[in-house]
């Protein structure tokens, strides 16, 4: 009596499917597993590679070209936030067609989401000019060794983990 489904204890059956356990499908964000989890790997790291140089050659900072324009009217940076919204522009539904995952944006916009939005970058924003650039800029300044640059991106990560941990739960709880 092999096969899915096929228990003999309906309530274990009617548990693991709960679990998922007899799901057929894979959910679109678990993570790979076996050969496809070194190719992934291997895929991350070269256009984590290809990235990181090109923003160390070209200085692309998106913080710095809004900042550079408004202030001297200066477009060398602007172009590369231009740049990188009409590549996302057209990679994106590239992707869709060719079977990637749908982009879709918010599924049911409520207002705590688009205010949280709102407000965690208005506040990475904020930090980002008074640091001299954005988080993309702050870790090509941190691989060539610059120490404000480090210590920018530990307060980061230190945040975005102390918010996983501890802020998004307790919203969680409050708000729903």
């Amino acid at each position: 009596m092999g096969g899915h489904g096929t228990s003999r204890d309906p309530g274990m059956n009617a548990a693991a499917r709960d679990r998922g356990l007899l799901s057929r499908s894979r959910h679109v964000l678990a993570p790979p597993a076996g050969p496809a989890m070194t190719v992934a790997a291997v895929a991350s790291l070269i256009v984590g590679i290809v990235i990181g140089f090109v923003g160390q050659r070209s200085r692309m900072c998106f913080v710095g070209g809004i900042r550079d324009w408004i202030l001297v009217r200066d477009t060398f940076l602007l172009k590369g936030l231009v740049a990188f919204a009409l590549v996302a522009w057209v990679f994106f539904p590239v992707s869709a067609l060719l079977g990637g995952v749908h982009a879709s944006g918010f599924a049911t916009p409520v207002l705590q989401t688009v205010l949280f939005t709102m407000a965690g970058g208005f506040l990475v924003g904020s930090v980002s000019i008074l640091a001299n650039g954005c988080p993309m800029r702050q870790h090509v300044l941190a691989a060539q060794g610059d120490g404000g640059a480090m210590m920018y991106l530990g307060g980061f990560f230190s945040g975005a983990l102390i918010f996983h941990l501890m802020v998004s739960p307790m919203l969680g709880t409050l708000l729903l």
